[in-house]
């Protein structure tokens, strides 16, 4: 018997509205349901001047009938307008577009007793806590989380560690210890990051399976109080990490990098030419990658922003772009795709990408305010307090190996910063575009597989994880 899980917000506030930037909109993939893809088959698009001939839809699997929709070559959703406007939307209405679309930037986290519904960070208004309260939404939310497809029920946890599974009490106490870690104000970011890490490391050292619950909860707690004087040695001389280490962290930056809502990297022989030379610099640690497009192009799909509205439609009654948001979603560089529709205005010149020489991750951010790192900050405590970390994506990964992939992505968020401000002080954009690459990453199937997951395991065995977050954070 499956039982429905009720819905609540997080104990911290969130706001958001769309303001039409079309960044969920670009190198996204939409899953559709089989009454999806027929409705919107149906819908006469062909008899569109703008989508007549053009590929629509896009088959996912040789065995089913399973479509997505299909991307321009500059990646966007091929139903997006030049506007930055959906045309389902604008001409059918919001109910006809494809429900993950509409459920954008909601996302629930389904717990023992009650789900979470929290926002991703895969959009620059959730970063800049821009527009209304989740609360004030509700009437938008709700309709959406009750539908068979969203409701959430109950599941069994994920497991604790490698070797221990345990129940929703004791995943909850540890998940709980982790959120107090990285809330916990009086640290910077890497500091909290880094006690997680070795939280992480003395739980998989335990024989939990031959503890009473009591004693699960005595240890958890020894566990946490002790990890604050361990960390204080590691804080004295950074030291950098080893030649493998750095090959490692590069494969993951590359993941990363592809991510980042500034790659230049579009669909043409050239562009194909370009990422090959990006990947192969990246596994030697020499050479150069196209740069990273400045934030006042890349969080922006027009130069006039929106005024915060309705979330359906902005104050000025345009209809907001379509968008996703499923742990099962993925993210694609739309190669292969039908190629005769130019390039918005806004992105027109992104097609020559220029290059940046990779000795740039040699350096040093130096200190950085604050007020610029708030949006990393906020990230990482909003990931820790729903738990989407430790439920969301990475399918079979126990805790401690998630812990371990937060604390990479905030290494790899660093690396990014630097290749995207090589010659300059980096800004709150800047970091919130970084921001978007780390969250997309959370349901990026390379990021989640079980390659990704030993090469984290063996860093962290050798120490060299905690090396990667002190030294790019030097």
């Amino acid at each position: 018997m499956t039982i429905d899980l009720p819905v609540r917000l997080l104990p911290v506030t969130e706001y958001w509205d769309c303001h039409g930037c079309g960044i969920c909109c670009r190198h996204v993939i939409i899953p559709l349901s089989p009454e999806e893809y027929a409705r919107i088959r149906n819908q006469g698009w062909e008899q569109d001047t703008e989508l007549a001939g053009r590929r629509l839809f896009v088959r996912m699997s040789f065995w089913k009938s399973q479509y997505r929709l299909a991307h321009r070559p500059d990646g966007y959703c091929v139903f997006l307008s030049p506007q930055g406007h959906c045309r389902i939307h604008e001409r059918f209405g919001a109910e006809a577009k494809p429900l993950v679309c509409r459920m954008f930037p909601y996302q629930l986290v389904a717990l023992d007793r009650f789900a979470y519904l929290t926002l991703r960070h895969n959009c620059p208004s959730v970063i800049s806590q821009h527009g209304r309260s989740l609360a004030e939404q509700e009437d938008s939310w709700r309709p959406l989380v009750e539908t068979d497809r969203f409701r959430m029920r109950a599941i069994p946890p994920p497991p604790l560690t490698a070797t221990y599974r345990g129940n929703w009490n004791q995943f909850l106490h540890v998940a709980n210890a982790v959120e107090r870690f990285l809330t916990d104000t009086r640290y910077p970011i890497v500091r909290r990051l880094v006690h997680a890490v070795l939280f992480a490391q003395l739980l998989d050292r335990c024989r939990l399976a031959q503890l009473e619950p009591q004693r699960f909860v005595e240890l958890v707690g020894l566990l946490e109080k002790a990890i604050a004087k361990e960390a204080d040695p590691l804080f004295g001389e950074r030291v950098p990490p080893d030649r493998t280490a750095q090959f490692v962290f590069r494969r993951c930056l590359l993941e990363y990098y592809r991510l980042h809502p500034g790659c230049q990297i579009v669909t043409s022989w050239r562009g194909r030419f370009a990422w090959i030379l990006a990947a192969w610099s990246m596994a030697t640690g020499r050479g150069r990658v196209p740069s990273l497009a400045d934030p006042e192009k890349a969080l922006r799909f027009a130069p006039a922003s929106r005024p915060v509205g309705d979330r359906s439609q902005t104050q000025t009654g345009e209809a907001r772009p379509s968008a996703i948001a499923t742990p099962e979603m993925g993210l694609a560089l739309g190669f292969g795709q039908d190629n005769r529709e130019p390039l918005p205005s806004s992105h027109s010149n992104i097609v020559v990408p220029e290059w940046v020489d990779l000795r740039a991750l040699q350096e040093s951010l130096g200190g950085l305010h604050r007020d610029v790192l708030f949006p990393l900050d906020d990230y990482f405590e909003k990931m820790a307090i729903s738990k989407r970390y430790a439920i969301c994506g990475r399918k079979g990964w126990p805790l401690t190996d998630r812990i371990r992939a937060l604390a990479m992505s905030f290494a790899a968020g660093l690396g990014l910063l630097l290749l995207a401000c090589p010659e300059k002080k980096p800004t709150q954009e800047d970091v919130a575009a970084v921001v978007i690459a780390l969250d997309r990453g959370e349901t990026y199937r390379i990021l989640g597989s079980t390659i990704y997951r030993r090469r984290l395991r063996v860093l962290d065995r050798t120490g060299q994880l905690i090396r990667l977050l002190l030294w790019y954070s030097r």
